[in-house]
């Protein structure tokens, strides 16, 4: 019996939630099965994350993964049972298609995005490492400005405490009340003595 390569597409869906090494390591099981068996791969990554038509095994999103692959009507049967068995794999289809038909645009597209957002968390994290030395440096500059002069550094928090405190002291005075100890708490017997007083 002679049988012929065929070229097949195969898409499935994979959980979001997977990272990119976890995906990285789907796509390379499923391709081994096509190469152990005598395929070729012509193309396969990720594809995109999308939000699904309506809830499958629990799930709004997932991640969509293309392979196109030369091979056997045999080999692409044994991918597709082994995708019905998989617990990893959403859904599943796999086309036989004319090789003319073979559409890498959207894998490459999706490797592009991908390089341009990992080079942009790259210089994020540069850009607030770079700050936070910036802000280290200033704040060891005023520290020692301050030793020499022989003050204390002065801060956002002292400059609100001592407002509060203002404020507070002139809510009392207003009041006519006596001004109250922010360190000392009011106990019970404190406040029968005032009750009698009155």
């Amino acid at each position: 019996m002679y049988t012929t390569k065929r070229t097949y597409e195969s898409l499935y869906i994979v959980d979001a939630t997977l990272t990119d090494e976890q995906l990285d390591s789907i796509i390379a099981k499923y391709s081994k099965v096509i190469t152990d068996q005598g395929g070729v791969i012509r193309a396969a990554g990720k594809w995109d994350k999308r939000r699904l038509a309506y809830e499958i095994k629990g799930r709004r999103e997932g991640t969509y993964i293309l392979t196109y692959f030369d091979a056997e009507p045999a080999v692409a049967k044994e991918l597709d049972r082994l995708f019905r068995i998989a617990d990893e794999v959403i859904r599943h289809i796999i086309l036989k298609i004319e090789p003319r038909h073979i559409d890498t645009a959207r894998l490459e597209a999706q490797a592009a995005r991908s390089a341009e957002e990992d080079i942009a968390e790259v210089e994020v994290g540069e850009e607030i490492a770079t700050a936070e030395e910036t802000e280290a440096e200033t704040a060891s500059e005023d520290t020692e400005a301050n030793a020499e002069v022989g003050t204390e550094p002065t801060t956002e928090e002292s400059a609100t405490e001592e407002s509060q405190v203002t404020e507070a002291e002139s809510v009392n005075e207003d009041s006519g009340a006596a001004p109250v100890d922010a360190a000392e708490p009011e106990t019970d017997e404190a406040n029968d003595t005032e009750e009698k007083a009155e």
